[in-house]
Parts: structure tokens; C-alpha cells; sequence
């Protein structure tokens, strides 16, 4: 479960009034470049999200997914590996589950599989984020009825999940000073569960590791993704309750 950036995708900039999504940066000053208006919207729609305005939010990663592409069929190499990278973690995975959400559900399978060919082909991306899209487009094809699809795909990724957290409980052993623990494999197989098997079973795990450990991010952002993806926008902002409280009595 990857919940952090790599790099930022460029320098911040403060978003728009009222959180809306417009105007664009480029009305407002014509000397904006396209990667200075996605770390625009990027960060306009993570505030919308983070307020629960998740109509104001799609409409900014849309903004955001119709720039990046049109800028990279106009210049291929415009972003290099990482800002791609940070493209398709911080707006094309989170527009696919919101589209889905909202019932735009054609056109979430197209993200789907479209971040599932640019990571094929990237080649700085791991297993973490490949099992995140595709077991998000796997949720959606049995959701829609596309089962076989859905069950090679969670067949492949059951005994792989796990190790996604290996990295995290590996530093956790060795490294000096210790880390935060980043990530666990009970939260990957929640994970995959929400997806492929018994979603309340991953729900109870996935709690359970917020009780464990409140300040690891991976569970809420898994649980919370999850609610996304089903349409279940109350309870999405009912866990960023409960992810505060933990964490603040963590602090206690």
C-alpha cells in the first residue's frame, strides 16, 4: 500500500478560492506551465477531499488527468519517470476509485487500465502500486459482472500482497534510528480482501491494525479508498474522524 510521494511534482501553489477548481492558474498568470497547473490541481483536489466536497474534487482530477495527457501526446518525455510516477499515485489511482464512487463506472475501467499499461512500462514502480490499481480494477469487474477477469487477477496477487510490506518491517528490524512502521502485511491482506474475498473479513483487519498501530497511514488510506470505490462517501469522512482520535490519543 503506497501512501507516500516519491518526489513533489513540482512547486507548490496555493489553491484556487472557496476550493474550487477554477480559475485555472493559467487564467490568472499565462506564464504557468503545464506541471505547475497539475501541482495545482493536485493540490486543490486533496483539500476537496480532504473537506468531503468530492464532486469539486473529481472535477479537479479530471482537469488534472485531461492536462497531463494531452501535454504528454504533445511531449512525451515532458514528465520524467518519477513526476509520472507521482501522476499516476496521487491523480489517475484516486480518479479511478472516485469515478467508480460517483457510478461512472466505464469510465473508471479506462483509468483502471490505462495506469495498468504506464506502470507495465515504468519501471521505477513496485508491486505496491500495480496490486493497488489492479485490485481496484478487480473490485470493479466484479462489481460489473466481469468475474473471470477479476479472479486471474486476484489469483495472482493473493500470495504476492503480503510482501509488499517487507521493506517496512525491514526497516523497522534494522534500520538505526528505528522508523515509523510504514506499512504491515495484515494491512495488504485487508487489502486484498476488500477486493477479492470476505470485505468485512478486511475491514476487521484493516481496524484492527489502526487499533495496533494509529499512526500508520497504509490501513486508513486502504479502508478509506475502499469506501470511495463502493460510493460510501459518509463513512469516508466518519474515518478521518476516527483517524484523528486515534492518532491524537496516540500522542497522549
Amino acid at each position: 500500500m503506497r501512501t507516500i510521494a516519491l518526489v513533489a511534482l513540482c512547486i507548490v501553489i496555493p489553491a484556487c478560492a472557496n476550493g474550487q477548481c477554477n480559475p485555472t492558474l493559467s487564467d490568472v498568470n499565462p506564464d504557468v506551465n503545464s506541471k505547475q497547473q497539475l501541482a495545482h490541481w493536485e493540490q486543490t483536489a486533496y483539500k476537496l477531499h480532504q473537506g468531503g466536497k468530492f464532486d469539486d474534487e473529481l472535477t479537479c482530477r479530471l482537469e488534472y488527468s485531461k492536462l497531463a495527457w494531452e501535454a504528454m501526446s504533445k511531449d512525451p518525455k515532458i514528465l520524467d519517470k518519477y513526476e509520472l510516477y507521482n501522476a499516476l499515485f496521487l491523480n489517475e489511482l484516486p480518479l479511478a476509485i472516485l469515478l467508480e464512487g460517483k457510478k461512472r463506472v466505464d469510465e473508471a475501467e479506462k483509468v483502471f487500465r490505462r495506469n495498468q499499461e504506464e506502470l507495465d512500462h515504468l519501471r521505477i514502480a513496485g508491486n505496491d502500486i500495480k496490486s493497488d490499481n489492479q485490485l481496484g480494477l478487480a473490485q470493479l469487474l466484479f462489481s460489473t459482472g466481469k468475474t473471470e477477469e477479476a479472479q486471474k487477477i486476484c489469483s495472482h496477487w493473493k500470495n504476492r500482497v503480503k510482501h509488499n510490506a517487507d521493506f517496512a518491517v525491514q526497516a523497522v528490524r534494522t534500520n538505526v534510528p528505528t522508523p515509523p512502521l510504514y506499512d504491515a502485511p495484515e494491512v495488504e491482506i485487508g487489502r486484498w480482501n476488500l477486493a477479492c474475498g470476505d470485505p468485512q473479513r478486511g475491514e476487521d483487519i484493516l481496524r484492527t491494525q489502526m487499533l495496533a498501530h494509529p499512526e500508520m497511514l497504509a490501513p486508513y488510506t486502504a479502508l478509506g479508498n475502499y469506501y470511495v470505490q463502493t460510493g460510501a462517501f459518509a463513512k469516508v469522512m466518519e474515518l478521518a474522524l476516527q483517524e484523528r482520535r486515534l492518532r491524537n490519543r496516540a500522542k497522549d
